[in-house]
């Protein structure tokens, strides 16, 4: 199993490994995971070295035949930007068309990549490897606005002691849907794993579980 974010430190990674783990466990099999960047998680897939992807947007397998996404929706997520610039507010993806900012965005992200590409002016969209190079771009003035998911670029900014560097975050208002997503070498599971997730879904454990992971983190219900 393949996460972008490790469980011990991302709230929505640390609630998806309970119940993803429940899921497998309810199919008898027991899942080990390891943390690696988006694009080489995908790698991995792609060259049958990984088992199980996180979570992906349910065209990733359009770019990516060696998966078969899991048609049970785990949750539906938001992109978010940073800038130095307060001017700067968009309030969707849409709104980067036609406009002369330098746009970065975390490689591997997808579908992220591809509503980019489709959107930002030729020679003002750049790829990188990690958020914190994203973060410190903006601040040596190499870049105008960095996306990725907002909880993320929060959590880096307060890692980073960046509190204070005037970096304003911003949430997208487009919805992105996500799903696990399995090796074709299992796309028998598919169908079983979608049954156990609805089943599980029926039975409110998506949030029961995000409730004992909040206070796992010490977050009141409503964060």
């Amino acid at each position: 199993m393949a996460y972008t974010a490790d469980p011990a430190q991302s709230l929505t990674m640390a609630w998806y490994h309970k119940l993803i783990s429940e899921a497998f466990g309810r199919l008898g099999i027991t899942l080990e995971y390891a943390v690696y960047p988006p694009l080489r998680a995908t790698t991995l897939l792609t060259t049958g070295k990984i088992d199980v992807e996180g979570l992906r947007a349910a065209n990733y397998e359009d770019d990516n035949p060696d998966a078969v996404i899991v048609r049970e929706s785990i949750l539906t997520t938001k992109y978010g930007m940073a800038t130095l610039n307060a001017e700067i507010e968009l309030k969707r993806l849409a709104e980067l068309e036609n406009k002369s900012f330098r746009v970065e965005y975390l490689r591997g992200i997808e579908p992220l990549g591809d509503i980019l590409n489709d959107t930002v002016s030729e020679g003002y969209l750049f790829a990188i490897t990690s958020p914190e190079q994203g973060l410190y771009k903006l601040l040596a003035g190499r870049s105008d606005v960095f996306i990725d998911f907002p909880g993320r670029i929060s959590a880096l900014i307060e890692y980073l002691d960046l509190s204070l560097a005037g970096i304003h975050v911003y949430e997208f208002e487009d919805d992105i849907v996500v799903y696990p997503v399995l090796h074709r070498r299992h796309a028998d599971l598919a169908q079983p794993l979608q049954q156990v997730l609805s089943e599980m879904k029926a039975q409110g454990l998506f949030e029961q579980y995000m409730e004992e992971t909040r206070k796992v983190f010490l977050l009141p219900p409503d964060q």
